[in-house]
């Protein structure tokens, strides 16, 4: 279960716990959280799980959305394969057989790129997004702009020292939309992160020399000191110059991420101007930092609730286009494909006590499985009303398969169906009972038999 991006909730329960946690520290691990739930595929494995991830291969649908989710096997071969770093015709060809499971905003930029590649075949991913870039960015301006003047006049209610550091904000916030460069104060917390998520990107290839970089990199980057200060920022300088060094004569000299990350980084402890694309995430946790302390709840809710209008990636192509527009091509094609890979799901939660244990595990693509974190089943019904019917569809696919002989010939036991049906039946408090009926009787005899013999 994943942390989910920030909400409102967020931020309308800062003064209930002033006395209990400091706010900076508050609004940063707000920001932090937020953010580690965006992309990550789980890759590693959980406990007892290996047996549910063999049959990913043979595309279950998911038990919440009913898509047929994509095998993380399959998708980890073709970063090995570099297929992503191809021509976009070419890649285009790779990822048609997965068409059906691409959904929501990911289809649509699928298609954008379909039709893009037509006129460019030779052109990777980044470089078609480079291409289209400018018509979307007009259309996401036109949508973002209503929320930025409705934003601006409700700040005409700000006490005047905040009004003046609005402006300022909104000033350094326009000079990003246009790519006009801004200083941007060094923050050791944002660089360790997107250290962090490198390394996560990095993994997915399984180069276990730059993973052992990575590693490195992270250790020494925690020497950092937390604040930047007249009498830190010397050490940070340093800090950053042994880190640089350790990147530059390492199998990842040449790996753009982390060239982009070390040269913002020396800018922005330099106080030089550097053009930083704008961040909806970011914008609104700028914009919380700055109001935070302002005695009028009402308005700084009002003010939060306004930011939170602006569209999203998940929800606008447009926005999307834009937030994938710095990425490498290998990560533009992992983006297009995360949302619909397969990934085991505990349906009674584990950070809630729930097993390790098959007959507690599920199929269920990367962003329902995130997006439910640790909900109680029951309000997951209700969040996701058509569950039931996509747990049965579940269950038909496992039955097919086991009746099939795939159950058998990957020593799969019988009663993993029956123990799902079970536990969705007591976590829905007995209002889901699942059909099984089609399941051939003889399987579970020789099951029997083999299990006493």
């Amino acid at each position: 279960m994943r942390v989910p991006a920030i909400t409102l909730n967020n931020f309308t329960n800062i003064n209930q716990n002033k006395k209990k946690i400091n706010q900076n520290t508050y609004f940063l691990h707000s920001y932090i959280n937020s953010l580690s739930s965006v992309y990550y595929v789980p890759f590693t494995s959980i406990a007892n799980s290996g047996k549910l991830r063999t049959l990913f291969h043979y595309g279950l649908p998911c038990m919440y959305s009913g898509i047929e989710m994509i095998d993380p096997k399959m998708v980890t071969k073709m970063l090995k394969n570099n297929t992503f770093r191809q021509p976009a015709s070419r890649v285009i060809e790779v990822l048609t057989p997965y068409e059906k499971s691409i959904t929501g905003t990911e289809a649509k930029v699928f298609e954008i790129i379909k039709e893009a590649a037509q006129n460019s075949p030779d052109k990777n991913l980044h470089e078609l997004m480079q291409e289209i870039a400018p018509r979307f960015k007009k259309r996401l301006r036109k949508k973002q702009n209503p929320i930025f003047q409705e934003l601006t006049e409700a700040s005409h209610k700000l006490p005047d020292k905040y009004r003046y550091k609005f402006k300022q904000f909104m000033e350094n916030t326009n000079k990003k939309l246009n790519d006009e460069p801004v200083v941007v104060p060094f923050s050791s917390y944002e660089f360790k992160y997107k250290l962090e998520k490198i390394k996560a990107d990095i993994e997915k290839g399984e180069d276990i020399k730059a993973i052992k970089v990575m590693d490195k990199l992270i250790k020494e980057a925690n020497k950092f000191t937390n604040s930047t200060t007249a009498n830190t920022i010397g050490r940070q300088k340093n800090t950053l110059s042994f880190l640089y060094k350790i990147f530059k004569h390492s199998v990842l000299k040449e790996n753009t991420a982390l060239n982009n990350l070390f040269n913002t980084s020396k800018s922005r402890l330099n106080k030089e101007s550097t053009v930083i694309p704008f961040n909806r995430k970011s914008f609104i946790y700028d914009l919380s930092k700055l109001i935070q302390d302002i005695p009028d709840q009402q308005l700084q809710e009002k003010m939060i609730s306004i930011a939170q209008k602006l569209p999203t990636s998940k929800e606008s192509t447009s926005a999307y286009i834009l937030k994938v527009l710095p990425d490498s091509s290998e990560k533009i094609g992992y983006r297009l494909l995360w949302p619909s890979i397969a990934s085991v799901e505990h349906i009674y939660p584990k950070s809630c006590g729930g097993p390790d244990l098959m007959y507690n595990f599920g199929g269920a693509c990367c962003r329902e499985n995130t997006e439910r974190q640790n909900i109680d089943f029951m309000k997951q019904l209700k969040r996701r009303p058509q569950t039931k019917e996509n747990c049965q569809k579940y269950v038909d696919k496992l039955i097919e398969l086991a009746n099939s002989g795939v159950f058998a010939r990957h020593n799969i036991n019988i009663k993993y169906i029956l123990d799902f049906k079970n536990t969705i039946y007591r976590q829905s408090r007995k209002t889901v009972n699942l059909d099984t009926s089609k399941l051939n009787p003889e399987l579970l005899n020789i099951n029997n038999c083999k299990k006493k013999a």
